[in-house]
C-alpha cells in the first residue's frame, strides 16, 4: 500500500484511544464542571427566587399597609366629623342654657324691681298719707280752735286720703 493511503486508512487502535479519552474528558468535565456549575446555577436560581418571592411579599404588605391606612384616613374622617358634630351640639345646647338661664335671671330681676318698686310706692303712700294727715291734724285744729280726738282724726283722714286718691 502507499504510504498516503496510510494517512487516508482507519486505523482502529488510534480511534478507541481517542474516543477513550473522549469519555474520560466528558466524565471529568462533567463530574468537575458541569455538577459544581449546575449547583452554582441552582444556588442563584434560589437566591433570584427567593428575592422575587421576599419583593412578592413585599409588594403585598405594602399593598396591605395601603388598604389599612385609605380605611383608617376614612374612619378618622368619619370620626372628626362626628366629633364636629357632637361639640356643635354641645355648644348650642349650652347656649341655649345660657340664653335660658340669662333669660330667667332677668325675669327675676324684673319682678325683684317690680316688687321694689310697688314697696316703695306703697311706702311713699304711707309717708304722705302720715304728712297729710298730720298736715290736716294742724289745719283742723287751727280750724276749729280746739283739739280732735283720735276717731275724729282717724275720719277726717280716711276722708281727705279719699278724695286724694281719686
Amino acid at each position: 500500500m502507499p504510504e498516503y493511503l496510510e494517512l487516508i486508512s482507519i486505523q482502529w487502535p488510534e480511534i478507541v484511544v481517542t474516543i477513550c479519552n473522549l469519555l474520560i474528558l466528558a466524565f471529568l468535565v462533567k463530574k468537575f464542571l458541569f455538577k459544581p456549575v449546575q449547583k452554582i446555577l441552582a444556588q442563584r436560581q434560589a437566591q433570584v427566587d427567593s428575592l422575587y418571592a421576599e419583593a412578592e411579599s413585599a409588594k403585598a404588605a405594602a399593598e396591605k399597609d395601603k388598604a389599612e391606612y385609605a380605611e383608617k384616613r376614612k374612619n378618622a374622617d368619619a370620626e372628626a366629623e362626628e366629633i364636629l358634630r357632637v361639640a356643635h351640639s354641645r355648644a348650642t345646647t349650652a347656649g341655649d342654657i345660657l340664653v335660658r338661664e340669662a333669660m330667667d335671671k332677668s325675669a327675676s330681676i324684673k319682678r325683684k324691681a317690680e316688687n321694689e318698686i310697688a314697696r316703695e310706692r306703697k311706702k311713699a303712700v304711707n309717708e304722705i298719707k302720715n304728712e297729710i294727715s298730720e298736715i290736716s291734724v294742724d289745719i283742723a285744729e287751727q280750724v276749729l280752735g280746739r283739739e280732735i280726738s283720735e276717731a275724729d282724726h282717724k275720719n277726717l283722714v280716711d276722708s281727705f286720703i279719699d278724695t286724694i286718691g281719686e
